[in-house]
């Protein structure tokens, strides 16, 4: 009898401690509530008579739900077991460089990425995603490559165009961007977030009525989007900046949605503060400024903010230290140069603002703003014809921009060339009847 029952104690011992089932398998690989699908892949994962591939599936599944979950520690633990168990089983590694991208380690993740290729060399997502990686670190030309490769693989693949939209964007490519942001908008007509870049680069073009007509779709098919409401609140504002179209009250109400979406949504209180401040209420701007600054210290746009406050108060020299610091954090800060060019032309200082306006288009050639800003400076300095010259490419590049061509007609003027001056100003009253630059100099030309 003692015999019998260490034989079935044996026995007993020899059976695996969790039996995984066929509903196990199918949980663990399936889409059901995260927690049933860890208690399946758990059970697969404990139970010894699974293969090794299994296994290895089974924790790269519960590595998912976990990342899913945000516990990147035990997700990156799982993805972990599943290559040793597997080593030549490409999702793990892919998993595991998502986890390293989330925690910004861009080049751990490009590691990552590189095995799952290797592995297996038309894996379209590992490509995207190295190519996400690659533009986190600003290097678009890699981040293209990638995106290209990806499409190459699957011409279906929609985000992969919308992410080299991103990336020619990024490049101040805006008719590259504008190409792939219609392939992904074709293959999919009710993608938020390409409709949304889209709009973000028919703002980057000084197109703001397309913009806007882009995000407020966006906004309908995701009215949660902060980043929607911030861009659209972008092309407002710019509109009534640059265009004089409109007033700033929109612009603000969509940064205040943003906020409200996102409280910790650092780059919409600097630019409602620039609306705040653009409409005549600096004091009300560094409040937002200062949040800005506060949620993060090295974010250069809330200095940027704080700067235009100090600047619409007139008060040069510290809005000059704040751009300051806004391109020490980021020197490639193509605005901050901007900024600060426009406050050292209004201390009298021309070549320094001549200089920032320079660093501003080296940085965005097809910056108009810029090349606006910098013929101002140079008509100041009675260089009428460098004036002209950046006038004109400020038209080349934004044909709306009235402010420009009444720039450019006052140079004319000076120079003596009625006939050139009446056509800009013309031009200016054609696309903005209710400016008045144009209209009084249209009268004292007698035109």
């Amino acid at each position: 009898m003692k015999h019998l029952i260490a034989c079935a104690v044996i026995v007993s011992i020899a059976l695996p401690a969790f039996a995984a089932s066929d509903n196990d398998r199918r949980d663990c690989q399936g889409n059901g509530p995260p927690d049933q699908k860890i208690a399946a892949c758990t059970r697969v994962i404990e139970d010894s008579s699974e293969s090794a591939a299994n296994r290895a599936r089974a924790y790269n599944s519960r590595g998912v739900v976990y990342h899913g979950k945000n516990d990147l520690d035990r997700a990156l633990a799982d993805y972990g077991e599943a290559i040793k168990l597997d080593p030549q089983y490409a999702r793990p590694y892919y998993n595991r460089g998502l986890v390293y991208a989330a925690r910004r380690d861009y080049d751990a993740a490009i590691s990552e990425y590189d095995q799952a290729i290797k592995l297996d060399a038309k894996y379209a997502p590992a490509y995207n995603t190295r190519g996400f990686a690659y533009a986190n670190k600003k290097d678009y030309d890699r981040a293209i490559a990638d995106y290209t490769q990806a499409i190459g693989i699957d011409p279906k693949f929609a985000i992969g165009y919308s992410n080299r939209g991103l990336a020619y964007y990024n490049k101040n490519d805006y008719d590259r961007a504008l190409a792939d942001y219609d392939q992904a908008i074709t293959l999919n007509p009710k993608n938020a977030l390409a409709l949304a870049r889209r709009g973000q680069v028919w703002t980057g073009k000084g197109d703001y009525e397309q913009a806007i007509a882009d995000l407020s779709e966006s906004i309908t098919l995701d009215p949660k989007s902060a980043r929607a409401h911030g861009q659209r609140g972008l092309a407002y504002f710019r509109q009534k900046l640059f265009m004089k179209k409109g007033d700033y009250d929109p612009a603000i109400a969509d940064f205040t949605a943003a906020i409200e979406l996102d409280p910790k949504y650092t780059w919409a209180y600097s630019s409602r503060g620039f609306a705040y401040g653009n409409k005549g209420d600096p004091d009300r701007a560094l409040l937002d400024c200062a949040e800005a600054i506060k949620l993060d210290a090295k974010f250069g746009d809330g200095y940027n903010c704080r700067g235009s406050a100090n600047y619409k108060k007139k008060n040069y020299t510290a809005a000059i230290a704040d751009y300051s610091e806004a391109i020490r954090i980021d020197p490639r800060d193509g605005a901050a140069h901007w900024n600060r060019g426009n406050a050292y032309r209004e201390n009298g200082n021309y070549d320094r603002a001549i200089d920032d306006y320079g660093e501003a288009i080296k940085i965005n050639p097809k910056d108009f703003a810029a090349f606006n800003s910098r013929g101002r400076a140079y008509a100041l300095k009675g260089d009428g014809n460098r004036a002209i010259a950046d006038y004109s490419e400020s038209i080349k590049l934004n044909p709306l921009y009235v402010e420009a061509y009444d720039n450019r007609g006052l140079a004319y003027k000076a120079a003596g060339r009625k006939a050139d001056a009446i056509a800009d100003f013309r031009k200016a009253q054609s696309l903005d009847p209710s400016d008045q630059t144009s209209k009084e100099q249209l009268k004292q030309l007698g035109a």
